[in-house]
């Protein structure tokens, strides 16, 4: 049966039809007619009371279960969690057991049978078996179709194998993706350091772990030469170094968690364990600074930062539960909702979609005549709740659990 999406606002800058409302019909997944005023039989109606379509979002270092953590997250759920948040296309991260790092595992994702449509996008070890010693089989993983190198949200704590990579990255032509954090400066804290920290009485991990460990790897690339992506950043400090970085032309890049743009460090007066994750949810004025290095295309994409945990693993004293919340199914509405005031929502939708693919080179999806449907329909006018029961993935550990949000995920084709 055909869809027909029904005066819907078409926002995408690659289309010619950006800013412009019209009717969208799709036949066997293929776009067939944008116009106004479509009227066909035996259609599913796709309709609402304020209708966005952007392409379907793009995800990078999403943390996936399986294989080996099942319990908390499988391919399955993990998919279908995705396309209920208008996510079409996932770059994984290799931290699983086992380790994503050879052929056959990167083709063990890419051609998984229950991803339920949407397309998984390996990222492979930076290292052997990822455990910063030696370099990883590049060429090999490449050629199997990874899109990037990384040790996952684990920072890369010997200088010499990051120089490495990201001279034999730059061979294959692909990124590594790095997250930084001096352990040594970090370890055994809970939460930013700063006047809240030291209130709640919990150690604090110093926005200099970040700085530091950053400084490092622009001076690495600026020497090795490759192209490098600052995974996750979440200091004030942060974006000047690497808006500098870029000014000078070295091909350095970020990204920054959702929930770093939306919460401040003051929110998490309640202990609420959800809300300790990796980065850490800074100051205020980190916050604001996150936001105009998004304006200013510092900052080129917006992550879920996606970290599936089990209850054991959270429902516990906030110094003793793991970092990590999941997010594949909040981050748009939770953009949408809370950062309205903050960012224009054309500018969190293309750190959405757009900014991630030209990340890892991957293939921007069009909207015209014509081309497969690769969309995500949002109904910004449409308030919900979400709930535990309602929730598609396998674990709950989620900030988000009884909020409501304004604008719903109604319709995503893949």
């Amino acid at each position: 049966m055909d869809v027909l999406i029904k005066d819907v606002t078409i926002i995408h800058k690659g289309s010619e039809f950006h800013l412009k409302t019209f009717d969208i019909q799709i036949r066997d997944g293929i776009i067939i007619k944008i116009e106004n005023n479509i009227f066909s039989q035996d259609v599913e109606i796709v309709s609402g009371s304020k209708l966005i379509c952007c392409v379907g979002l793009c995800d990078i270092g999403t943390q996936s279960g399986e294989p080996g953590y099942e319990h908390r997250e499988t391919i399955y759920s993990l998919t279908r969690a995705a396309l209920s948040g208008g996510y079409t296309a996932l770059a994984i991260f290799p931290e699983t057991r086992p380790i994503i790092q050879t052929k056959g595992d990167i083709q063990y994702l890419i051609n998984h049978t229950s991803r339920n449509g949407v397309k998984l996008f390996p990222i492979g070890a930076l290292s052997k078996d990822n455990i910063g010693k030696d370099i990883g089989e590049y060429m090999d993983m490449k050629h199997a179709g990874a899109v990037a190198f990384s040790q996952g949200i684990s920072s890369v704590r010997n200088t010499g194998l990051l120089g490495r990579s990201l001279q034999y990255a730059s061979v294959t032509g692909l990124s590594v993706l790095h997250h930084p954090d001096d352990h040594f400066l970090s370890e055994g804290g809970e939460m930013h350091e700063g006047d809240t920290s030291t209130m709640m009485g919990l150690k604090g991990i110093p926005s200099i772990s970040e700085i530091h460990t950053l400084q490092r790897d622009i001076l690495l690339v600026e020497y090795n030469g490759g192209k490098l992506i600052e995974h996750a950043i979440s200091t004030e400090e942060s974006i000047e170094i690497i808006r500098t970085a870029k000014n000078k032309g070295i091909n350095v890049f970020s990204t920054v968690p959702y929930l770093n743009l939306i919460f401040s460090d003051e929110d998490l007066v309640d202990f609420d364990t959800n809300l300790k994750v990796k980065p850490p949810i800074r100051s205020q004025k980190d916050r604001e600074t996150l936001i105009a290095g998004l304006k200013d295309s510092t900052i080129d994409a917006i992550i879920s930062n996606h970290t599936p945990l089990d209850e054991e693993s959270k429902n516990l004293e906030f110094p003793y539960a793991t970092p990590g919340a999941s997010g594949i199914e909040t981050c748009l509405a939770a953009c949408i909702t809370y950062l309205e005031n903050d960012l224009e929502l054309e500018i969190i939708l293309e750190k959405l979609t757009v900014g991630p693919r030209k990340l890892l080179n991957i293939t921007i999806p069009e909207i015209r005549i014509g081309v497969k449907a690769d969309i995500c329909v949002i109904d910004t006018g449409e308030a919900w709740t979400f709930e535990k029961e309602n929730s598609l993935s396998k674990s709950l550990n989620n900030p988000f659990i009884g909020k409501t949000f304004k604008g719903k995920v109604i319709y995503t084709s893949v």
